[in-house]
């Protein structure tokens, strides 16, 4: 498994060296726009949003304010959409909905979430009330069908109550009806699964057993899925679970599903979530984290360049990709929840600038997600409600933004980070991975550390053996080597690993992270896990902190219950490597559209300066004016928490046309939109 992946596993904890590059007391920009060289129509179907419809006691997170109310869009008393909720829905333009939202859909049993209310008494926001909300905002519903839950039949009826007209022959459709829909909803868009490859979580066991499955069986079983909901309705679109890798270095489970699915998969579906930060003391200062933030959104960039380039030769199809969830993921507090700031919103903001190239070919995208639980961009049940810094940057677009992207190109001084939570540095010119074939590690013998239900051995070959006695919840990492590591490098670590039994658990793999350990430091990456009797190679990327001194080496068997078994592990090595690095990041980050009829051009930029504004032109431009508005705050950690203004567009004064060109001053971390007509 490739370093992104373990890096959206644990999240990395470098502190970054943030240095701007220019020498000017304030920084300027160019903005170069080409409108006569149209690039394609601007996809609006990445303008969607997730909603909540989580089973009430489905697993630890979920209560009523989801299985009845939607989290908030849904009043079960009225038995109708609350009317504020799409009222703001319309006024982002949210052109897609996702239902019934992230890791909630695992164990997610639809033929509970149908029928007449009285007889779902913990259900009322279900399937048909999630279907009314959609067609009141004007939104294409996008539908998770459970992965460790149900079977293909029930996706297959699923399809027939959604899509199959009412004529004796079909009675789901005729329970549809029932519900108050006699015509079938065309429901396109579905995925098989929510982030499969990390498996039902523990909290779901009231549902079973902990489950994960391969990515050979993931496979096979969209395959089995996509023919039985086909066969109701050929017209449908189902999606595979790719990892939510945030590099280019693609990792197993995603090569896997798109080499045994590539035949037939009607589009993949990525998660972007970047940084990965979940500390709550404050370290690094927002400005330096936010620093990092800003160098994020490039990698993604290159990350689907990527999987469209493997996806292209692996199937020889051009494959489109769906991301069914994106944000900053910030998961903390203190000292203000990040996830709710500016900086977090200028994330986004750029992040849709990504999912809009068409040469990307991303099909549709959700932000996670849009009211309350705990990243809502809409916070509150009832007046007042507090509209988030996300929400504006949606809304800019939705009223701001053309219909056809032009070229823009920007000229734009730049700053060095050392990068850390998933960000890769970013640092003077763009260069490539590179891997040294030097085996690093120092000769020695596993310490064993003594656990109750675990025998664990060394054999005169080498290879490690650990049995394990019980299948009752055990967490193992007790077996461990370390070895001198320099500060802020790259290390790969190499194993072949395989295991009897624990066909029912977690698999094994192999963990690399700061010596001090993951208490202390919050820093440490993991493998692909491993359940097979065949042994298998598993590789883990890892990036020391800047005050690193040492490695360690463990082997792990996470969490949960399942059954007994061995794990077996040879063939350790580490080696050095040189980080794909796409750069110093530029402050400016802008893309441009225009009205189809051409009299109307939209420039929207991203400042990601923090403490000066800058001054900038715009080129290429037949205008006679133009207005701006723009997102910003006292600081890039502002939020609307307390203040609901505090993060608000306001119209920009003294922008001006100065003999075709337009002429503006951004202010500091902001995102704005310049109108020129």
């Amino acid at each position: 498994m490739g370093f992104s992946n373990a890096w959206t596993i644990w999240g990395l904890t470098i502190v970054a060296s943030v240095c701007l590059l220019a020498t000017r007391c304030r920084p300027v920009a160019t903005i170069y726009i080409a409108s006569q060289k149209e690039l394609g129509k601007v996809n609006r179907m990445i303008f969607g949003n997730n909603q909540l419809g989580y089973q009430y006691g489905a697993w630890e997170y979920t209560a009523p304010e989801y299985s009845d109310r939607g989290a908030g869009i849904w009043d079960p008393e009225l038995n109708r959409p609350v009317t504020e909720m799409v009222q703001f829905a319309r006024n982002i333009g949210m052109t897609t909905a996702r239902y019934p939202g992230g890791c909630g859909s695992h164990l997610f049993d639809w033929k509970k979430a149908v029928g007449p209310i009285e007889q779902r008494p913990k259900q009322k926001f279900g399937l048909p009330e999630f279907l009314r909300f959609c067609e009141a905002v004007g939104a294409v519903p996008v539908i998770t069908i459970a992965d460790y839950f149900g079977t293909p039949q029930d996706a297959a009826d699923l399809v027939e109550y959604l899509n199959a007209p009412n004529d004796g022959k079909h009675p789901w459709a005729k329970l549809r009806v029932t519900d108050g829909r006699e015509e079938p909803w065309k429901v396109i868009w579905f995925e098989f699964g929510n982030e499969t490859d990390h498996g039902a979580h523990k909290g779901m066991s009231d549902f079973g057993k902990w489950q994960r499955f391969t990515a050979e069986e993931y496979a096979q079983r969209y395959r089995e899925y996509w023919k039985a909901m086909k066969a109701v309705d050929p017209n449908i679109k189902l999606g595979a679970v790719l990892t939510n890798d945030v590099t280019p270095n693609l990792s197993d489970w995603t090569k896997t599903v798109v080499k045994l699915t590539g035949d037939i998969a009607d589009f993949y579906i990525h998660h972007a979530y970047i940084p990965h930060y979940y500390r709550n003391d404050g370290v690094p200062d927002a400005k330096t984290l936010f620093q990092i933030a800003f160098a994020g959104p490039r990698q993604l960039d290159a990350y689907y360049r990527e999987l469209r380039r493997f996806i292209r030769n692996v199937t020889k199809r051009d494959i489109p990709v769906a991301v069914t969830e994106f944000n900053g993921h910030f998961v903390q507090e203190k000292p203000v929840p990040y996830r709710f700031t500016l900086g977090c919103a200028l994330v986004v903001a750029e992040l849709l600038q990504i999912f809009m190239q068409p040469d990307l070919n991303i099909v549709h995208a959700q932000y996670w997600q849009f009211a309350n639980e705990y990243w809502g961009m809409v916070k509150g049940y009832e007046p007042p409600y507090t509209l988030r810094p996300a929400y504006w940057v949606f809304w800019l677009y939705r009223h701001y933004f053309g219909d056809l992207l032009v070229e823009c190109k920007v000229e734009c001084d730049s700053y060095e980070t050392e990068g850390g939570y998933g960000v890769l540095p970013a640092r003077g010119k763009p260069t490539l991975f590179q891997l040294f074939p030097t085996n690093l590690l120092p000769e020695q013998r596993w310490t064993l550390q003594n656990v109750n239900g675990v025998k664990h051995w060394e054999g005169p070959d080498g290879t490690l053996v650990v049995e394990i006695l019980t299948g009752e919840d055990l967490n193992y990492y007790h077996a461990v080597k370390r070895m001198p590591a320099e500060p802020l490098t790259g290390y790969r670590v190499t194993a072949e690993i395989r295991t009897e039994g624990l066909t029912k658990s977690r698999g094994a793999q192999i963990q690399v992270g700061d010596g001090r350990g993951w208490i202390a430091t919050r820093s440490a990456s993991l493998s692909e896990e491993v359940k097979s009797e065949v042994w298998r190679t598993v590789s883990v990327d890892y990036i020391t902190l800047p005050d690193t001194r040492e490695i360690e080496i463990r082997v792990r068997r996470l969490e949960g219950t399942g059954s007994e078994g061995k794990i077996f592990v040879r063939n350790l090595r580490v080696q050095k490597f040189t980080p794909f690095n796409l750069g110093s990041v530029p402050l400016i980050s802008a893309v441009a559209s225009k009205k189809e009829d051409g009299k109307r051009v939209f420039v929207a930029i991203i400042n990601k300066s923090l403490d000066e504004p800058i001054e900038t032109k715009i080129i290429g431009v037949k205008a006679r004016r133009a207005f701006a508005w723009t997102l910003t705050g006292q600081g890039v950690d502002a939020t609307n928490e307390l203040d609901p203004n505090a993060v608000r567009p306001k119209e920009i004064n003294g922008i001006f046309v100065k003999r075709g060109e337009i002429v503006l001053v951004l202010p500091p971390h902001s995102f704005t939109v310049v109108v020129a007509e």
